[in-house]
């Protein structure tokens, strides 16, 4: 009768402890899982986080090594000195593309903020494609210029391989703080004034 007994007792606990153990197992189970993606999104999360700040911090050095290189003004402090070296500029380039220099002057400025525009005429002739070539050049130089005006014409009748481009070139120049206030006030005087001054 004791052996029986203990017997009931064993397969009584036995399937209680089953029953329980199942039941650890549904509830904990998707619990368990549930944190196991989570994890594994945090640390995709974290990984992409981190590959976002190296990109943003090798930009950054990008952005402060080219900065300090680079300057979108015309150098000097003259608009005429300015003038004269974006003419020989336009014709150096203009010849590295194979174009013929017809004429280049320079054109009065304007004055556009806290900059000065120094426009440049240019004619030269030869084959579309090397137009298109100085076009380009000239929209990808540093300093900034900029093609305020083109025209084309060919230079034979049904003859489209040579033409003679006419452009109006700009760029910009630092406009100092003593050209900004104006003229002096001797330059505004009428002639008779400024010379009893003068005397």
């Amino acid at each position: 009768m004791t052996g029986a007994l203990l017997r009931r007792r064993l397969i009584f606990l036995g399937m209680n402890g089953a029953i329980a153990l199942a039941l650890c197992f549904a509830i904990l189970g998707p619990i368990a899982s549930h944190f196991a993606d989570r994890n594994d999104d945090i640390l995709d999360s974290a990984a992409q986080l981190a590959q976002i700040r190296h990109v943003a911090d090798e930009a950054a050095k990008l952005a402060k090594t080219s900065t300090s290189d680079f300057d979108p003004y015309l150098p000097g402090a003259e608009e005429r000195v300015a003038s004269a070296d974006l003419q020989a500029n336009l014709q150096a380039l203009a010849g590295a593309k194979g174009l013929a220099v017809q004429a280049t002057r320079g054109l009065p400025g304007r004055q556009a903020g806290q900059w000065r525009a120094v426009p440049v005429g240019l004619e030269v002739e030869g084959t579309a494609a090397a137009v298109r070539e100085l076009v380009a050049a000239i929209e990808t130089q540093t300093p900034f210029l900029f093609v305020a005006d083109l025209s084309l014409r060919t230079l034979a009748d049904g003859d489209d391989s040579r033409m003679r481009a006419s452009l109006t070139v700009e760029g910009a120049l630092r406009s100092s703080p003593a050209s900004s206030a104006g003229p002096l006030l001797s330059e505004n005087r009428p002639d008779s004034v400024a010379k009893a001054t003068s005397r």
